[in-house]
């Protein structure tokens, strides 16, 4: 293998040839091409902005001699005009009574008016057109023509003065006409006289015109258009409306005063420029702006740029093909050393480590060469270790493989058990619900007992340790809130018991009183489960009962730490409970015998009675607060005038709200409303 000759005698062949040849002769040729077509470039569009500034200076002085021609024209007919006005409003319309119904026709006839010329409008205090020699106007609000001239129409209404406009131009004739004002004496119309003149709108002929020679004076001018009104801008010389984006453009450049050029391409190629100019128009009393748009057809000077882009290029392409043919004379100086290196990596990627790139030259690539080859010489050498290494560790891995495949089957079967035991756990509990609810009353069953009443049931889990229950005995209607100790299927088994013992208490016992009904529950549950003598069972139910004589409207109730509550015109009254658990009955302790308490109040048509378990109340929030009875309350008392499936819905979206979208149900929650 050759040895690299002395680094100081190396040199760099791309470096030289790009340096010395290739990148200033780019460059030049980039940089003259750029400055002749910018240079063009801004000359034309210098061009085009003179020739549009010396337009609009042209329209601007034919506006100037406008507005002084039209204030001569302004102070003859004001005279006039004024005089006909009072002459009308202190004669003619001397009383008002028969004014919309006046023929204004046969008035303007009589007094010698050319019906060209003059109008007459009658203006009742809403700003209303409700007479008029003009039909086209007949029922037109003058006061939606802008709050300034809702303004001025009111204060002429007010006053006794006869009120002059300058002339303006009507959008829809594109004429000069100028209007005067004038309030009847009873200030309950305004008599308005609307002035045309000829020499106006010879001024408009003479606008049009002066456009019109400035299209045909420079060809690539297409059009010269003034336009009106800030407002709701119109063409001075086309009665044809505006497209939405063009209106829309125009009052952009009233709104800020300013100028704005667009260049596209129409429909038949050409490339238009649509130039719109603002001008300031301080001292004329007609207008006080107005909007020029040119439109020039700028296709022959496109067409010169691109003549002058094409001799560019094609310079560019030519010195482009001189430098190729220079490069390509020194090509082989560069390209043989690489293409040699590049089949030694070819021979090293196919795996042949042993083989080395062949070092000759003086240049980059020596230095490549012997970098390359000692970069494989390395490479080679860490390829060998690893190698063993990897033998070592494919043999474990392999026999890990094995014993996590076997863990795997073990796992799998496990959890196919799993999944049965789950399933047949789950059918279970599905079919517990059905029996609970098939236990509970019916929809209709309670109807009969309570027409209008309401049940929120949400069980914690799939069966409820939580139960309502409706019963009629006699002259008594009875219904209770159930909150059995612990929820889910342990739950639901005490519900089943507690559910039975209250039936048989009033079916089989007809006992109508809630002391009595209790006591029989307490006993009941303390003989289903076998409690022992002298054990006090603290786990059991609690509950709040109620029952309503409709013949006496008295209400009894009775309850194990459960209570209820009686809305009536928004003030809430508590029946609390007795601190008795279900389960103890008479028991003694250091203070003495407990036995159970009834309480008996009046209750009138219309009193929401609620009863309910803790679970509501207890819910936490995504904070860890929990809901409070106070809050409860106060929930129930501004909910007790609605209609019951209304205090449904309330108490539902209050709790979803309040747990929010990831909050877990704690407990069995149940509410009952019984509207007397």
């Amino acid at each position: 293998m050759a040895e690299p000759q002395n680094s100081s005698k190396r040199t760099t062949l791309f470096k030289q040839l790009i340096v010395n040849v290739l990148i200033p002769v780019v460059l030049a040729v980039l940089l003259l091409g750029g400055i002749n077509y910018f240079a063009t470039r801004a000359l034309l569009k210098s061009h085009s902005n003179t020739r549009n500034s010396l337009v609009s200076n042209t329209i601007t002085q034919v506006l100037r001699f406008q507005d002084i021609t039209l204030s001569v024209l302004d102070e003859n007919i004001n005279a006039r005009v004024g005089a006909l006005s009072e002459y009308i409003v202190d004669y003619v319309f001397k009383s008002t009574r028969s004014i919309e119904q006046a023929d204004l026709h046969q008035l303007r006839a009589s007094l010698g008016l050319d019906s060209s010329l003059f109008d007459f409008y009658i203006l009742n205090s809403d700003g209303i057109v409700v007479n008029t020699t003009f039909r086209p106007d007949m029922g037109l609000n003058f006061f939606a023509f802008g709050e300034e001239h809702e303004q001025l129409l009111r204060s002429v209404l007010r006053g006794d003065k006869f009120v002059s406009e300058k002339f303006t131009i009507e959008a829809a004739t594109r004429r000069m006409k100028k209007y005067t004002y004038q309030a009847t004496r009873d200030h309950r119309y305004i008599l308005e006289i609307g002035v045309r003149s000829a020499t106006a709108d010879s001024i408009i002929d003479l606008i049009k015109n002066t456009l019109n020679d400035l299209s045909s004076r420079e060809p690539s001018i297409l059009s010269a258009e003034l336009f009106m009104n800030a407002d709701d801008p119109f063409s001075l010389t086309k009665q044809a409306p505006l497209a939405p984006d063009e209106c829309s453009l125009i009052k952009a450049r009233f709104e800020r005063r300013d100028t704005l050029q667009i260049d596209q391409r129409d429909a038949q190629g050409r490339y238009l420029s649509r130039q719109y100019l603002f001008m300031e128009m301080g001292a004329s009393e007609l207008y006080k702006g107005s909007v020029v748009r040119i439109v020039c057809d700028r296709t022959d000077e496109i067409g010169d740029q691109l003549v002058r882009l094409g001799s560019y290029l094609a310079v560019l392409l030519l010195v482009v093909l001189i430098i190729c043919v220079v490069v390509l004379r020194k090509a082989h100086a560069i390209t043989n050393p690489i293409k040699k290196l590049v089949n030694n990596v070819d021979i090293i990627a196919a795996g042949n480590l042993s083989e080395r790139a062949e070092v000759e030259g003086n240049n980059e690539i020596t230095t490549l060469s012997v970098q390359f080859n000692s970069m494989i010489a390395q490479l080679e050498e860490l390829y060998t270790e690893l190698d063993c290494k990897v033998r070592e560790r494919t043999a474990e891995v392999v026999a890990q493989k094995d014993e996590i495949e076997r863990q795997k089957d073990e796992l799998e079967q496990q959890r196919d058990v799993l999944e049965v035991n789950r399933k047949h756990v789950t059918d279970s509990i599905l079919y517990a619900r059905r029996l609970q609810s098939a236990m509970l009353p019916s929809p209709k069953r309670i109807a009969a007992i309570f027409p209008d009443t309401f049940i929120m049931l949400r069980p914690k889990d799939i069966v409820s340790g939580d139960f309502y229950w409706f019963q009629q005995i006699g002259n008594k209607r009875m219904f209770a809130a159930v909150d059995c100790t612990g929820h889910g299927v342990p739950g639901a088994m005490v519900s089943m018991v507690g559910y039975n013992w209250l039936n048989y208490a009033v079916n089989d016992l007809h006992q109508d009183d809630p002391v009595d009904i209790l006591n029989t529950l307490s006993d009941g549950v303390m003989e289903t489960f076998r409690q022992h003598e002298g054990y006090m069972v603290h786990d059991g139910m609690d509950l709040a009962l109620c029952s309503v004589d409709y013949s006496t409207m008295q209400l009894e109730f009775s309850g194990a730490f459960n209570p209820a509550l009686i809305v009536r015109r928004g003030e809430v009254q508590m029946l609390k409970a007795d601190k008795l658990p279900i389960g103890v009955k008479g028991k003694l302790y250091s203070h003495g015998s407990m036995v159970r308490t009834k309480q008996v109040v009046s209750v009138e048509p219309g009193d929401m009675v609620y009863v309910f378990s803790d679970g509501y109340a207890d819910q936490f929030n995504p904070h860890r607060r929990k809901f409070q009875s106070g809050r409860f309350r106060e929930l129930l008392r501004q909910i007790a005038e609605l209609p019951s499936n209304e205090q449904l819905r309330c108490l539902e979206e209050t709790l979803t709200d309040w747990m929010g979208a990831h909050e877990e149900q704690i407990d069995d929650i149940l509410v009952v409303g019984v509207r007397i």
